[in-house]
């Protein structure tokens, strides 16, 4: 019976080691699944890690790590970036509108600040610029 007992063991062990290994082994298999399934474009990934690094330059700042002068900079430079690839963005989907010859889509973020637009915006209600020349 001793060894009836120990086998069951053996195989429970195994089977608890399988489970917590499999995610691993299977992550090895596919040679980095997740970043070929990865959905989010690069223009996407580079407003993303801007907007993180406005957060973490905001919480350097209030940890005291970060002067006012340094936190200026750094969150001016970041938005840039941000708008940048949002103004990218755009662009592309307006030239894949085009290319499916549907009715030019009107800009859902102010070229200016970030600020969402509404639907019918003519101007950004953040910053005031005016839209109807920038319109797609």
């Amino acid at each position: 019976m001793p060894e009836t007992e120990t086998l069951i063991g053996w195989l429970l062990a195994g089977a608890a080691l399988a489970f917590v290994g499999w995610p691993l082994f299977r992550a090895r298999v596919g040679g980095g699944g997740a970043r070929e399934a990865d959905p989010v474009s690069p223009l996407e990934r580079q407003k993303l890690e801007a907007y993180a690094a406005i957060k973490e330059a905001e919480f350097d700042r209030r940890m005291g790590k970060l002067s006012e002068e340094d936190f200026a900079a750094l969150t001016q430079r970041y938005r840039q970036q941000a708008l940048d690839a949002i103004a990218a963005l755009e662009q592309a989907l307006r030239a894949e509108t085009a290319r499916r010859g549907r009715a030019p889509a009107r800009m859902a973020f102010c070229p200016g600040c970030g600020e969402k637009l509404g639907p019918r915006a003519n101007f950004c209600s953040r910053c005031g610029r005016a839209l109807r020349e920038t319109a797609a």
